[in-house]
C-alpha cells in the first residue's frame, strides 16, 4: 500500500517538523517493535512538502497514521491536507 501525504505551509518548517515528529515516534516504538514502511520519501513542493511511503498492508499504514498524530501536535504541526492510498502493483526498480 502507498500513501501519498500532503501538507501545505512553509516547505523548511513542515520538513523539520515532520523529521522531529518521525524521530519522536521511532524512539517510542523501537523497543516494542513496529511495522516500518518499506519504502519513504520527503519532498519539499511549492506549497509544502510531499510523504511517500508504502507499507506490507493498508493496516500498518492505519496503525502507523493513528499514532502519528500525538507526535506532529507535539512539534506543533497539523495534520494532514491531503491523504491518498494507492495499491502498489511493484515495489523497487
Amino acid at each position: 500500500m502507498a500513501v501519498v501525504v500532503r501538507f501545505k505551509g512553509d516547505a523548511d518548517e513542515l520538513y523539520d517538523g515532520f523529521e522531529k515528529a518521525r524521530q519522536l515516534w521511532i524512539s517510542a516504538r523501537e523497543e516494542s517493535g513496529y511495522a516500518a514502511p518499506n519504502f519513504y520519501a520527503v519532498a519539499k513542493t511549492d506549497d509544502g512538502i510531499v510523504i511517500i511511503d508504502c507499507f506490507d498492508t493498508d493496516e500498518d499504514h492505519k496503525a502507523f497514521g493513528e499514532n502519528m498524530g500525538e507526535y506532529l501536535e507535539a512539534v506543533g504541526m497539523p495534520g494532514p491536507d491531503d491523504l491518498e492510498h494507492l495499491e502498489v502493483s511493484k515495489l523497487g526498480w
